[in-house]
């Protein structure tokens, strides 16, 4: 029996180790005429245990329709259940223009297959404050973790849960390769690896977001718990907690981020629960706004037409650098908002909003793309990049999961 179902949205060489019998067919379709490169697809481990429950997490490959083996993992959150018990089956498939249906055999296997090379990190850095940080193959981040935020921190003592952007030059981990050489230090690119160019002290940063009352952006501080669920080698997912914190007129509000970093990609998957008095409250999903720099042109703030989506671009003596929030498809739009600190003015918080219910996720994208990556030239690719992720997001895979014949 057949079942389809929705999801959001590198070929690698062909594995020669003999398929057992049975397995399972995946057929992906959507309907936009443009091509999708390095398009995610996410099957619910559920959905192929029904027709193959023989498949288990380093026992299985999946081919395209020409029979070429593509990268893949099983995620497996809770690693403490018993059994064959996991959660998605996650790869990657470029579809090109046109193409807006594609099937692929999942096969079964003997013989462990052989693990790929990571191109995504996540992990908690007691070593730093407990800063979480996370990266893939274009791109690296950090928040930072409640540790920073009490006395032992001395004088770098900081409140704040926006996340910060870290420009990588390179394709393989660097988090912990600056990390080692000091804080300080990888402020600074030495050694041509990148470096971390953004400031955002206790403001949003690249998408930290907060409960907007139509005047003031009510925030949380740092987080109070990180749980890593998975790390590679294609997808790195974990969970960040919050104390609950003051929303004004909303009472006390709680929050849960739940983050999901795949490879090749220059935008994180992040779902936010909120939990507060009320049925319902507006976010704000956040943009840092700097000072201009002396010598280069002012920022541009673009906003999408619908209110699904908002860039920033601006540019200094490390490159240009752009920051976009997008929302997901069933996301209901709220409109836009600036909100100017008053002691810093020119470093307010550029703000896209979103209704949100108590207890439910709001799942949004947040991303970056750096001049001195190669990825992008300036700001016009940068903005291209981002209408297209925004068009993906808007339309959804159709899967759906069959027997193998």
């Amino acid at each position: 029996m057949k079942r389809a179902f929705r999801d959001a949205a590198a070929v690698a060489a062909v594995l020669t180790v003999p398929a057992l019998a049975g397995g399972a067919t995946i057929t992906v379709s959507h309907s936009l005429d443009a091509a999708r490169p390095g398009a995610r697809v996410v099957v619910p481990f559920t959905e192929l245990a029904r027709v193959a429950p023989d498949l288990r997490m380093y026992h299985v490959i999946v081919r395209d329709s020409k029979g070429r083996a593509l990268p893949l993992q099983i995620t497996n959150y809770e690693h403490d259940h018993r059994g064959a018990s996991y959660d998605d089956l996650v790869f990657q498939y470029d579809f090109a223009a046109g193409e807006k249906s594609a099937t692929f055999v999942v096969e079964s296997v003997a013989q462990a297959t052989p693990p790929d090379a990571p191109c995504v990190y996540a992990r908690l850095v007691p070593e730093r404050y407990d800063d979480m940080a996370w990266e893939n193959d274009r791109i690296a981040h950090r928040m930072y973790g409640m540790a920073l935020n009490t006395a032992s921190a001395g004088g770098e003592k900081l409140r704040g849960s926006g996340i910060d952007v870290w420009g990588k030059r390179v394709t393989y981990p660097v988090i912990d390769r600056w990390y080692a050489k000091g804080h300080d230090q990888f402020h600074q690119d030495n050694e041509g690896e990148g470096l971390d160019l953004y400031s955002i002290g206790g403001s949003r940063g690249a998408g930290g977001t907060g409960v907007w009352d139509g005047q003031k952006l009510w925030t949380s501080d740092n987080f109070i718990a990180a749980r890593v669920l998975a790390n590679g080698p294609r997808r790195a997912a974990f969970v960040l907690s919050y104390a609950p914190f003051d929303a004004g007129a909303a009472g006390p509000v709680s929050e849960t981020k739940r983050f999901t970093v795949d490879c090749g990609r220059n935008f994180d998957t992040v779902e936010s629960e909120f939990t507060f008095t009320g049925a319902e409250a507006t976010i704000g999903i956040g943009i840092t706004e700097h000072a201009p720099a002396a010598g280069f042109p002012p920022a541009v703030l673009t906003k999408d037409p619908g209110g699904r989506w908002m860039s920033f671009w601006e540019e200094n003596k490390d490159g240009g650098l752009g920051i976009a929030v997008i929302l997901g498809a069933n996301e209901k739009p709220a409109g836009f908002a600036h909100e100017e600190p008053a002691k810093k003015p020119g470093n307010g918080n550029n703000l896209l909003l979103v209704k949100a219910a108590s207890g439910t996720r709001v799942r949004y994208y947040t991303g970056a793309g750096w001049t001195g990556s190669g990825q992008f030239k300036d700001r016009a690719s940068w903005e291209t990049h981002v209408r297209e992720h925004a068009v993906r997001a808007a339309h959804p895979f159709t899967i759906t999961v069959g027997a193998r014949p």
